[in-house]
């Protein structure tokens, strides 16, 4: 994305975010990608301050992740991110993880709304602009589709625990794959890492609440449900690709 307005940060992936594999963990992956793009509005100015000042902030709709090869635990990497300007109440922002030779390891493309929070509606525009943050254009992306299945297999419920919360006193956006990947059968997350997750967020799980989760094999992978008060909190579709190799792995 050099061409690209973008934003770049290096990180080391932790121990404690890494899984059996010693491979990072893809709700660690999001955490890191919503790290890096809340520093580059920060690095323009849009701050805590800016947003509050602005009744405004901006919210994940949804997202999706493909896995080339997931990053091994102490293995530096680079986070390169760049966003669109707002199109039809949205806005992409693309995120690629490389190594570092510049081996290509992963993207996550997110699409962000902005929302004016005294009002609680979503803004088609956010009504304010940030010179040289956005670009016109991006023109790679990821399918947003969740492939969705039946019959329904219950995988349980889970409350929004303090340690599960964000500082928005709801389940952190990340941590639903952690949720989607525990309702599938321990035999399908051993076989092989993540390959591809797409993800939709409907409606946002407040601390204390409960989600009930549901799982199906669906095309290539697994759909998986998460109800609040009988309504959609999330949807996710997960592929599993080829077992990671031993040489891959730190």
């Amino acid at each position: 994305m050099s061409e690209y307005r973008s934003y770049t940060e290096h990180m080391t992936v932790l121990d404690g975010d890494s899984d059996f594999r010693r491979c990072l963990k893809p709700s660690a992956l999001f955490r890191y990608v919503e790290q890096v793009s809340a520093d580059h509005a920060r690095a323009y100015g849009m701050d805590h301050a800016f947003f509050k000042e602005r009744h405004s902030a901006f919210l994940v709709g949804k997202q999706a992740l493909r896995v080339w090869r997931m990053p091994g635990r102490a293995e530096k990497i680079a986070l390169t991110t760049a966003c669109e300007t707002f199109k039809k109440g949205t806005m992409k922002r693309l995120t690629t993880i490389t190594s570092e030779t510049g081996e290509k390891l992963a993207l996550v493309d997110c699409r962000w709304m902005a929302v004016d929070t005294e009002a609680g509606r979503i803004l088609r525009t956010p009504g304010w602009n940030t010179p040289d943050f956005q670009n016109d254009d991006l023109p790679e992306e990821l399918p947003q589709i969740v492939h969705k299945s039946q019959p329904l297999t219950a995988a349980g419920e889970r409350r929004a625990s303090y340690s599960m919360c964000d500082l928005n006193g709801h389940i952190n956006n990340s941590l639903y794959l952690d949720i989607a990947c525990d309702a599938l059968p321990q035999e399908v997350v051993e076989a092989a890492p993540l390959s591809f997750a797409s993800i939709k967020y409907h409606r946002e799980v407040p601390m204390g609440q409960s989600v009930q989760v549901f799982y199906a094999p669906s095309k290539e992978g697994w759909y998986v449900l998460g109800r609040r008060e009988e309504h959609a909190a999330f949807e996710c579709y997960l592929e599993f690709g080829e077992p990671v190799t031993e040489s891959l792995q730190k």
